[in-house]
């Protein structure tokens, strides 16, 4: 079995919503079908899909929970490789970087340190996660945790 059809295919959506190409239906397949795949997993509340109420992110324990922040980063971590570690298409997480961890700025050098403060203001948590796919492809997947 090639690699595109181990990493599945599906409609290619932006903002939510389907998206068209000269009025046909735009699909995906392989490592871009995976990566939104995982990201909607993300951006789903765990246990809102009522046909599958172990899929989604749980961010009740981030933020309903006081906490200092490497305890908050802590719990995001787990939740993270909790949920994108379900997919069955994900062999491994390798690594998860937050944006106020050391080697993010390197890796973004549009942000700037005050971007990252702002962030932290408003609750969101940006992390880049590494992923291993089982076709051995690695994949950083950009990930907003947020409210």
């Amino acid at each position: 079995m090639d690699g595109d059809a181990l990493l599945g295919a599906g409609l290619a959506l932006v903002d939510g919503d389907i998206e068209f190409d000269d009025g046909d239906l735009r699909w995906l397949s392989g490592l871009p079908n995976l990566v939104q795949a995982l990201q909607l997993r993300v951006l789903t509340p765990f246990g809102s899909d009522i046909f599958n109420t172990t899929y989604g992110l749980d961010t009740r324990q981030i933020f309903t929970q006081p906490g200092s922040v490497q305890t908050i980063k802590a719990i995001i971590k787990l939740n993270l490789v909790s949920t994108l570690g379900a997919d069955a298409r994900v062999r491994d997480i390798r690594e998860l970087l937050f944006e106020d961890d050391a080697g993010y700025l390197d890796r973004h050098p549009e942000l700037d340190a005050n971007a990252i403060a702002i962030d932290r203001q408003r609750r969101l948590w940006k992390v880049d996660v590494v992923i291993d796919t089982v076709t051995n492809q690695a994949q950083t997947l950009p990930v907003d945790v947020g409210v």
